[in-house]
């Protein structure tokens, strides 16, 4: 019986590209055990042969975030204990670890796990130990990452340009790039386009914080281009002094009813939102390794593709250099003025843009073109396929 062993921290509902790769485990293994905390009161529906496995009481990540040391600490126990009952069972061929979290349990717990087993560590975003606070569980992982990478049989990525930051990583051969594209068993067609009305809806979708041109985005809610009026619908997770701010500036400018909030949600709903709106916007104008490093690992903008969605980015190399070549994608300074001009052309190009889009994600940019060479590399080697 082929059987996978899936670690990740964060209840996977969190993580589409996590989702994706499970859908896919889920053809080429008997059964895929998913182990993970507790954070969503809702699941993905998989397929039948997945299993998850998740530790504690259902709390958000919010409110976990705010308990003590001592909870985090039984939290994390529970964890490493939940992963070691489920990896070391005899039929497992195979671990995949996600993040630094997960990769922390497996040093704690290798020596009693069979050396038959193949694992494989796949980054989601670099911890950035600098930034971490010390003395607590997951300042600790982000030290401990490099160190316990060596006891590691395969390694990927979302990003190409985050491997420079990898350098303990010398085995090119066991080494896979797997861009953070949506899957084509969630976005299975392109939706029908209603008929064009006078509002265009762009959204904004992910985590919701400065740097994304949201401010100037709600400055021109006042206004109409070519001859539609704006609405913006910002969906994920914000902290209440953003959310406030955004508001407050909505209310001042008159176009608080043309701002809509959607909290986290489940990823299973998400396609239906998205291809409900015109245009998705993800600018990134941060500076940080993460954000300069983009370009294929944020899910975001190939899910806007999937949906059939014109897609604004931000003018910057990490994005221009994988994604300029597109006709669905559109660049902007992040300015007022520049972002009325982009929003003006995407408008006059929007119903062949929306369609290339969908076209290039089918043909390729999909999760399955970038994982399962990857996965058939990994079943060789453990005898399986």
């Amino acid at each position: 019986m082929k059987r996978v062993v899936v670690a990740i921290y964060t209840d996977p509902d969190f993580y589409p590209p996590t989702i994706n790769a499970i859908l896919n485990l889920a053809g080429h293994f008997d059964e895929v055990v998913v182990v993970s905390r507790n954070n969503s009161k809702t699941d993905f529906p998989f397929p039948q042969n997945v299993s998850l496995r998740k530790t504690g009481k259902c709390i958000s990540v919010a409110d976990a975030e705010k308990k003590g040391v001592g909870y985090k600490i039984i939290s994390f126990t529970q964890f490493v204990l939940k992963l070691l009952s489920n990896a070391a069972n005899r039929k497992t061929s195979l671990l995949i670890i996600y993040d630094p979290f997960p990769l922390l349990a497996f040093s704690l717990i290798r020596k009693f796990i069979p050396r038959r087993i193949k694992t494989w560590y796949h980054n989601h975003d670099m911890p950035d130990s600098s930034l971490t606070r010390k003395y607590t569980i997951g300042g600790y992982a982000a030290v401990k990452e490099h160190a316990t990478m060596r006891y590691i049989d395969y390694f990927s990525l979302p990003s190409q340009d985050r491997l420079a930051f990898y350098s303990n990583w010398q085995r090119p051969a066991n080494y896979f790039y797997i861009p953070n594209y949506p899957s084509l068993q969630v976005y299975t067609e392109r939706p029908e386009r209603s008929k064009q009305t006078d509002t265009c809806r762009i959204i904004f979708q992910g985590a919701i914080g400065e740097g994304h041109a949201l401010e100037e985005i709600i400055e021109l809610l006042t206004e109409k281009i070519e001859n539609r009026s704006l609405q913006l619908i910002v969906k994920g997770p914000v902290r209440e002094p953003y959310k406030q701010k955004l508001t407050q500036l909505a209310v001042a400018a008159g176009v608080l009813e043309r701002l809509t909030w959607i909290g986290i949600g489940p990823y299973a709903e998400l396609p239906q939102l998205t291809s409900s709106c015109d245009i998705g916007t993800a600018i990134y104008m941060g500076k940080d390794n993460i954000s300069r490093t983009l370009g294929t690992a944020s899910n975001k903008i190939y899910e806007y593709a999937a949906s059939g969605l014109p897609v604004i980015l931000y003018d910057d190399s990490p994005f221009t250099r994988y994604l300029q070549e597109y006709k669905w994608t559109f660049f902007t300074n992040g300015s007022k003025d520049d972002l009325r001009d982009t929003i003006a052309t995407i408008l006059k190009e929007i119903d062949d843009a929306g369609k290339q889009a969908f076209t290039d994600f089918s043909n390729g940019l999909n999760f399955e073109k970038a994982f399962l060479s990857s996965l058939n590399t990994v079943l060789k080697a453990i005898g399986e396929d």
